[in-house]
């Protein structure tokens, strides 16, 4: 016989070849994977293990599904009891402690298989409880791979690999401290924090500014950190290091109006807002954010500086931006700021001349750069691109194509119709300095 053991998270889920046929079982606690005290589930119909035969074996975990599927020799062997639409590979749910839940809050030590006439494969985990006491789901983490025979048999491995996608997504916390929202801004900072600022919530535009820490600041030192991810950092009490969940601290509101889809950077001289949709219309201002000193100081909270209250370019919301970083610099010292929608509003009664900005999708293209007034004056590099005009596109720079490359794609067009194109820009030195050269 022949056993392969996968440690998820703290308990173990068994396969088996016994008497030449698959089976598997659930968590054995604190006993080794080989105590036969279990009700084994049995897998596949037929197709039983001849000895001597070389088989490729591979297991499969879903943890989107909560299941691991076992296929041999290119056949998935299924729950025999599964039925015609049951899974194609055994459950791993958690079990639920009786009476309490045993000794210290923790999972009992339970040698549990599947349950009569079912498919399930019952798993306890040590993970938190839930609100009403029971265990959450575990995210399924393999932790270790172990292969092993009877004592009376021979197992020859001739190649053992672990495979996985290029990456996978893991949810941190399911109820942030924030109030719920969208079209908002997110920035990375380079202490390795976040900062959150504005949007549209379920009662209106938004100037609410938060920022994430890696780190846990907490009346209670002990709380789980994913748990404490929940909840809003304390700066008067003790932190402790928390890199993968940390907490989200309410900075004080912007001096800017609420608004939605606007679009922020970090740059040399510190966080740039540009622009977005408030409730008296579209916006054109320029809003530089900039912090400094001891975590959780004054100073650190930052200080706003309004750059300039109307752009050369004209007020629009949904537009695209990207920074460029010279050469012995750490962050972007150009933005270049692409399409959008917006404009002048509207004349309250008719007038002989045309707005010179009217309202609609657009596909100009300005620059800005710090050294300009830090980003206070702009240059126009196109009034119009190749591409049709449009807001809610996606831009980002393509440093492999070239120093002043970047990637501009999708988006909403002028007929509110989604776009599937996709257009590379690639600028000269000049773009450096947002420098138009005029050629006569």
């Amino acid at each position: 016989g022949t056993i392969i053991a996968l440690q998820l998270d703290d308990c173990r889920q068994v396969f088996q070849v016994k008497s030449g046929h698959w089976s598997t079982y659930g968590c054995t606690g604190a006993d080794p994977p080989w105590v036969e005290y279990h009700r084994p589930l049995l897998l596949g119909e037929g197709g039983e293990v001849q000895p001597g035969e070389p088989y490729v074996v591979r297991l499969s975990i879903d943890r989107t599904r909560a299941e691991v599927v076992l296929s041999v020799n290119g056949a998935v062997l299924r729950p025999r009891s599964g039925g015609p639409g049951g899974p194609d590979g055994v459950i791993i749910d958690v079990c639920q402690p009786s009476g309490g839940g045993g000794s210290g809050g923790g999972a009992e030590p339970f040698g549990i298989g599947a349950e009569s006439g079912s498919s399930v494969a019952r798993v306890c985990s040590s993970g938190a409880r839930g609100a009403q006491g029971q265990y959450a789901r575990p995210p399924l983490a393999l932790k270790v791979v172990e292969v092993a025979a009877w004592p009376t048999s021979t197992l020859e491995v001739r190649q053992l690999s672990l495979m996985a996608p290029a990456g996978f997504w893991q949810r941190l916390v399911d109820d942030a401290p924030w109030p719920a929202r969208a079209s908002h801004a997110l920035v990375a900072l380079p202490d390795g924090g976040l900062l959150l600022l504005g949007g549209l919530g379920s009662e209106g535009l938004l100037n609410d500014v938060w920022r994430w820490s890696p780190q846990m600041c907490t009346l209670l030192p002990d709380i789980d950190l994913a748990v404490a991810a929940r909840y809003e950092l304390e700066c008067s009490f003790a932190c402790q290091p928390s890199p993968q969940y940390g907490q989200w601290k309410q900075l004080p509101d912007a001096p800017w109006a609420p608004r939605q889809e606007h679009a922020a950077i970090w740059t040399s001289v510190g966080l740039i807002v540009m622009g977005g949709r408030t409730a008296t219309g579209f916006e054109n201002d320029v809003w530089r954010w900039t912090s400094a000193g001891a975590f959780c100081s004054l100073a650190w909270q930052g200080q706003w500086e309004l750059s300039t209250p109307a752009a050369a370019w004209p007020p629009r919301h949904g537009h695209s931006i990207v920074g460029f970083t010279p050469s012995g610099s750490k962050y972007p010292e150009t933005i270049l700021l692409i399409g959008g929608f917006g404009g002048e509003p509207e004349h309250e009664h008719v007038e002989r001349q045309p707005l010179e900005f009217p309202i609609k999708s657009r596909g100009d293209m300005w620059c800005g750069n710090q050294a300009l007034g830090n980003f206070s004056t702009w240059s126009q590099l196109a009034p119009f691109g190749p591409y049709t005009d449009r807001s809610q596109a996606g831009a980002v720079v393509a440093p492999s194509m070239g120093p002043f490359s970047l990637l501009f794609f999708g988006g909403y067009d002028t007929s509110s119709r989604f776009v599937v194109d996709l257009w590379r820009w690639t600028g000269e030195n000049a773009t450096a300095d947002c420098k138009v050269e005029e050629i006569l």
